[in-house]
């Protein structure tokens, strides 16, 4: 950098130079045209020195003709000889041809004083030009020198900073050396800590998956000892069921198998128009509420490790289902309604049954939190999705992942296509939804449907249609078979939460449901596209919404704390 620079003043010196010298060879020809003009005036000088002369020599010849006319004259009168005459008629000729050869040589001269003077004119205005330029050149001379000063000054500056540059990249150049010495240590101590990680990865799912097995083992050992208590002893097998009260359900509440289920609406579902009552969550931020089928029962899952299940209609507390060691992301009931599923930020998902309330199976292999967890119809198998980027099948009974996806892209939630999860739909954070074959783990077709992030997917029960709702403040309604959207919703106002945002169909899957940042409850008619109706009802933002199975009720949590049921 330093010898680029010195070139550059270099360069600058020269071109400096060069004006130098142009300037002198301008003052050379200058003073040709001052010394050719010098000449000229001196032979002007000579022509008139040679006029004088000239004119002194005709006013001579003129007297000595106007004397020998007198001579002639006097001649005459004296009647002198015709001699004299003769040489005198010849003097005067010879006079008269001298004076016309002076007369012509002097009109010469008088033209070529003239064609001088001109010229001289001429050389004048010529020499007045040269000197004008001449001391405009000495005026940009002298302001090349002063800038040539400022320039020198400007460079001696540059150098002196050129100087303290150099030395700060040499400490800086000797701290990178340092800084790239420290890097190999980190690199190594990175690639030890890594290889320590993945050992107490390794160890921690190891321990894990032995813990799982102890609770599957203590459950089962407890559910034979039941069994044979109430083989043995009518009074025994009370006592056990004394004690699974001790699991949170409180006597004398009906459990899904003795609850009075409520069949799909056949006459369509209703829009909600006002919230009739309110369930305390007990629980600081609701992530995710789920109902039996029956509509009997509601699970809420949030910020905590504990499960709640109330009692739909009566929003009274059934179940508080521990287990989890980090908060809950998701929560889904079996089809049957004896089970209940968890997927929790302990890079887990559990499952309950509901007949005793006791935790029966721990899915564990993931890597990160577990997102979204789904059963298939029959409950023979769990699909989860984790933020490790990979979507798992596992075997319910047995608690062993047999299928493991790898999304690539982050995905925010999923839904099963079929009743048996042989395809599923994935909604991403890259703007796109892809569904998969479960089978094979290939992406079998995926299409970009909104702008911003997708923030949750629905799949009907048919597997025909899929409702999509997006960061972007739109809802879609899209054919499953081709990705083909049928129906766009939005509202103004409607800005649905980044992090727990689900929207979800009526069961005739006339209306579609979601709720918005600010506490907003929206409905619209998915056919159509049309806003329906908004519902201000909520202090926070609406985290997950859903309809009873019967159509004529729904159920709308907002993050803090409250599930809210309108008709």
């Amino acid at each position: 950098m330093s010898q680029s620079r010195a070139a550059g003043a270099a360069g600058w010196e020269a071109r400096i130079q060069a004006q130098l010298e142009q300037r002198e060879a301008r003052v050379a020809a200058v003073a040709k045209v001052i010394q050719s003009y010098a000449r000229r005036a001196g032979k002007v000088g000579e022509f008139a020195s040679q006029s004088r002369e000239a004119e002194a020599r005709t006013r001579e010849m003129q007297g000595e003709h106007e004397r020998l006319l007198d001579s002639y004259e006097r001649g005459s009168g004296g009647g002198g000889g015709g001699r004299g005459m003769s040489l005198a008629q010849q003097r005067i000729a010879d006079l008269e041809r001298d004076v016309e050869a002076l007369k012509e040589e002097r009109t010469e001269m008088y033209r070529r004083q003239g064609t001088n003077a001109q010229r001289l004119l001429d050389l004048s205005d010529q020499v007045r030009e040269k000197d004008e330029r001449l001391r405009q050149q000495e005026l940009e001379i002298m302001d090349a020198h002063e800038a040539l000063r400022r320039a020198g000054t400007k460079a001696d500056d540059m150098r002196a900073q050129l100087k303290e540059k150099d030395e700060a990249i040499q400490i800086l150049q000797d701290e990178l050396s340092a800084l790239q010495l420290e890097i190999v240590h980190i690199e190594a101590r990175g690639q030890k800590l890594q290889a320590e990680n993945e050992d107490l990865v390794r160890r921690w799912l190891a321990k894990m998956n032995e813990e799982a097995d102890k609770v599957n083992a203590v459950t089962e050992e407890l559910e034979q000892i039941k069994r044979k208590s109430a083989a043995l002893s009518p009074r025994m097998g009370l006592a056990v069921f004394e004690d699974d009260q001790f699991f949170g359900a409180p006597a004398g509440t009906p459990t899904p198998t003795t609850a009075g289920g409520v069949s799909a609406a056949r006459g369509g579902s209703l829009a909600p128009r006002s919230a009739v009552g309110k369930i305390d969550g007990r629980m600081e931020e609701i992530h995710s509420i789920a109902l039996s089928s029956s509509g009997a029962l509601l699970a809420v899952g949030g910020q905590t490790t504990t499960v709640r299940v109330f009692d739909a209609e009566t929003g009274e507390g059934v179940f508080a289902l521990a287990g989890c060691l980090k908060g809950v992301n998701h929560v889904e009931f079996s089809a049957d309604g004896t089970l209940l599923l968890a997927a929790s930020s302990d890079h887990t998902a559990r499952i309950w049954k509901l007949d005793t309330g006791r935790h029966w199976k721990s899915l564990t292999g993931h890597i990160g939190s577990v997102m979204t967890a789904k059963f298939s119809r029959d409950a023979s198998r769990v699909y989860t999705y984790s933020q490790d980027r990979t979507i798992k099948v596992w075997d319910t009974q047995r608690g062993l992942c047999i299928k493991t996806l790898f999304t690539v892209s982050s995905c925010h939630d999923f839904d099963l296509l079929d009743s048996m999860g042989a395809q599923l739909v994935t909604a991403h954070m890259d703007n796109a939804v892809r569904v998969w074959d479960t089978a094979t783990g290939k992406r079998v077709r995926e299409a970009a449907l909104h702008k911003e992030q997708v923030m949750s997917v629905w799949a009907s029960p048919t597997g025909e249609r899929i409702l999509t709702n997006s960061y972007d403040g739109t809802l879609k309604l899209v054919d499953a078979r081709t990705l083909d959207v049928v129906t766009v919703m939005s509202a103004p106002g409607y800005r649905p939460s980044r992090n727990w945002a689900r929207a979800s169909l009526s069961p005739d899957e006339r209306y579609a449901m979601a709720g918005s940042i600010d506490g907003k409850l929206f409905v619209w008619d998915a056919n159509s596209g049309d806003l329906v109706r908004t519902l201000d009802i909520h202090r926070s933002a609406v985290c997950d919404s859903l309809w009873h199975p019967s159509g004529m009720r729904v159920y709308s949590a907002e993050k803090s704390r409250y599930i809210l049921m309108l008709h």
